[in-house]
């Protein structure tokens, strides 16, 4: 039976009282007294540690990832990823207190100073399409800090990419344009996303997409990179140019690999990186995820 979130955070605080007399950096009657002020004040027990005095604030977070069993960052010394920086949106990261730091195609890890919060898993969840998130512990006068100066945010993140405010879609309502060389995997992703229920409309290189997405409404792109006559780089830059598609979720699905090319893309305007062969349900995650954020955008 899963514990409840008032049982999980009674747990995390008795692990953490424990931690605290065990290690020797605080004695029993300066827990007691740290306790009742956290209580009176509705704050965390290391919050409360801190303000008293009682231990400065690296320590006192350092405990507590030890005493719950979760890696221990330094927002002063971590560097996130690109595509981690884009995912999460704004909105995420200001109402939960969280910084996303790096991802893969199944896992998302990100910084908090509350461990274990279920809301903020979930909502990361959601709005990446990752399977599964890793919390780190930080410092939460650091975490503030960042979010205050908009640490995560890269440029393609800015007001240039706000365009008209999406509206709330469903899939049945959902056009998506594929656009690949490569007939196979064409066909895979239309009868993928025809069982969701999106529409789907098909490209065979660059400039068949451009004359498609002249012609129709496209709601959301996926795209290879290699291709005959324009690539996957010079469609993306040039549906950024245009007004209609400044917001206009890309998902880049490709076999090219590799740190550069994953900030090229991102840096170019894509909303996500996917690389070939890809599991069916990874694809589906992805391009959910990428409606929701910009539904968060268009909220903001």
């Amino acid at each position: 039976m899963t514990p409840s979130p008032r049982d999980r955070a009674a747990r995390i605080l008795e692990s953490f009282g424990h931690a605290l007399i065990h290690e020797g950096v605080i004695t029993s009657d300066e827990l007691e007294r740290a306790l009742a002020h956290a209580r009176q004040s509705g704050v965390a027990l290391q919050d409360s540690l801190v303000t008293l005095g009682l231990l400065d604030e690296q320590t006192a977070y350092r405990v507590l990832a030890r005493a719950v069993d979760l890696p221990f960052a330094d927002l002063h010394v971590v560097q996130p990823s690109p595509l981690a920086r884009h995912l999460v949106p704004a909105s995420v990261l200001q109402r939960h207190e969280v910084l996303p730091l790096d991802v893969d195609d199944s896992r998302i890890r990100y910084l908090t100073a509350t461990p274990f919060d279920a809301d903020a898993e979930r909502a990361i969840s959601m709005t990446t399409g990752r399977g599964r998130t890793q919390a780190l512990i930080t410092c939460r006068s650091d975490l503030r800090a960042a979010l205050a100066a908009g640490w995560p945010h890269d440029d393609h993140t800015n007001s240039a990419r706000q365009g008209p405010s999406p509206q709330e879609t469903s899939p049945a309502r959902s056009s998506v344009l594929i656009v690949d060389d490569e007939a196979t995997t064409r066909t895979l992703v239309r009868l993928l996303l025809e069982r969701d229920g999106y529409r789907v409309i098909e490209a065979t290189n660059g400039r068949h997409a451009l004359a498609l997405v002249a012609a129709q409404s496209v709601d959301l792109v996926v795209i290879d990179l290699l291709m005959p006559e324009l690539d996957g780089y010079g469609v993306i830059v040039e549906l950024r140019r245009q007004q209609r598609h400044v917001a206009t979720p890309i998902v880049v699905v490709t076999t090219e690999e590799g740190p550069v090319v994953e900030k090229q893309v991102l840096d170019l305007g894509a909303d996500d990186y996917i690389l070939k062969p890809f599991e069916p349900t990874v694809l589906i995650s992805r391009i959910k995820a990428a409606f929701r954020r910009q539904r968060l955008g268009g909220a903001e």
